[in-house]
């Protein structure tokens, strides 16, 4: 069984599931909190939807962390813990508008009733009182998580560094051709998360049960999912066909989120919404990764066909050129070598 190796790894782990740790405690007190203060009659309103929106996002981001933290040690993927870093950042920034939101819902719904004069919460309660340090912690909790993941993240990507000279190639061709190929994995990977976010925030709270709208929304996150694994399958195997449909729906998606700002910094009654700040910070977000992964998967359709996918199948030839290591027989990335083994092994590339 794979698993990490060494101090570093284990400590960005770590990091990573203490923080999704701490915060979904805390987001998961306040939503407790939230359900025993409400009244039935509240989730009439959009506002409603504000505290269940912001633990869904909280869970989703945080432990998605978590398993990017985990795949990044495993695979020693340099790349991606920068991207964590500033995944880290995007939720840290998320959290600090949560706060806000959650304290306008809280005072906007404690004055609410519906048509039959039926209060929307129990007034004997105390909410924010309660859960306004909880979330001032939330915000505490991810700009530390941000520190030390991008501390670790550039000690990491030396360690990082060696085993991809050591197990993709010493021919700095090779490695380059890798690196994009990476790269176009991990903004796939942070895509589909963002595009998940903004949809859960959009569609609950603006949307908000429209049909056919709403229903529309959310078949958006299990598309995204199925588009990236297809994608990954597609660059991997160097499928020029399923490359274009993949880049298709990149472009799609693209127009989608530009549409969708496009509500919300209008005239119309969409740009009159609750978590707009939210919703806008996730799309912009979704639409820089996306762009950079049109970018990326262009760039490695044109690196099809030079000598990349018998080393990601797992297959090549025993009739490598001297520039490249024999990949005959390829080693995992996260295995680690001993000092005499790597200084030997260096030796032969050189």
């Amino acid at each position: 069984m794979m698993k990490p190796e060494t101090r570093l790894k284990w400590s960005f782990i770590g990091v990573a599931t203490i923080q999704a740790i701490t915060i979904l405690a805390l987001q998961g007190a306040i939503l407790t909190e939230y359900l025993d203060w409400i009244n039935p009659v509240v989730y009439q309103v959009p506002t409603s939807y504000v505290v269940p929106v912001t633990f869904a996002v909280s869970t989703i981001g945080f432990l998605f962390q978590v398993l990017l933290a985990i795949d990044s040690c495993l695979f020693n993927n340099k790349i991606q813990i920068w991207m964590q870093c500033l995944i880290n950042i995007c939720l840290s920034v998320a959290s600090g508008m949560q706060y806000f939101q959650t304290k306008s819902a809280a005072k906007s719904i404690s004055t609410g009733y519906n048509q039959f004069k039926n209060p929307f919460i129990n007034t004997d309660k105390l909410y924010w009182k309660i859960t306004g340090p909880m979330a001032i912690a939330c915000i505490a909790v991810a700009i530390v998580g941000s520190i030390c993941i991008y501390v670790l993240a550039f000690f990491l990507q030396i360690e990082f560094a060696w085993s991809v000279y050591e197990h993709i190639s010493a021919d700095t061709k090779i490695r380059g051709r890798h690196r994009k190929f990476s790269a176009y994995l991990v903004f796939l990977k942070v895509s589909v998360l963002l595009i998940i976010l903004f949809v859960i925030v959009y569609g609950f709270i603006n949307v908000h049960y429209v049909q056919p709208e709403f229903g529309l929304t959310m078949a958006i996150m299990p598309i995204a999912i199925i588009h990236a694994i297809l994608a990954s399958i597609c660059v991997k195997r160097e499928y020029l066909p399923g490359m274009i449909v993949v880049i298709t729906f990149h472009i799609g998606a693209v127009v989608y989120l530009v549409t969708r700002l496009l509500d919300l910094y209008g005239t119309g009654l969409k740009s009159r919404t609750v978590m707009k700040e939210e919703m806008a910070l996730f799309a912009c977000f979704s639409l820089a990764f996306i762009s950079a992964s049109i970018v990326a998967a262009v760039i490695c359709i044109f690196n099809f066909g030079q000598g990349l996918k018998p080393l990601l199948l797992g297959r090549s030839s025993n009739t490598a050129s001297p520039s490249t290591i024999d990949f005959t027989n390829p080693q995992h990335l996260g295995i680690t070598s001993d000092a005499s083994e790597r200084s030997s092994k260096r030796f032969e590339m050189d």
